[in-house]
């Protein structure tokens, strides 16, 4: 699936990701390819995004939101 996450001062990730691990205000998610729509709120301290090699990236949080959207896309708003 495509993943972009932006903060107010750049663009922190732009690619392809396996799965998006995050917690949000009612507890962790995992995000995997063909997830129904959904709009949250994210709390820190980080995500983990697992690519196509299995390779695991932290990105570092300390709130946002996240969009999946219906066509295998992602968009994480990160402070």
């Amino acid at each position: 699936m495509k993943l972009s996450i932006h903060s107010l001062q750049k663009t922190l990730f732009d690619g392809e990701a396996e799965k998006i691990i995050a917690r949000t205000t009612t507890g962790e998610i995992t995000v995997l390819d063909g997830h129904i729509p959904l709009i949250s709120s994210l709390v820190g301290p980080e995500l983990k995004i697992v690519d196509k090699k299995g390779k695991e990236n932290t990105v570092v949080i300390s709130s946002g939101f996240i969009e999946v959207r219906p066509e295998s896309e992602v968009v994480i708003l990160a402070n």
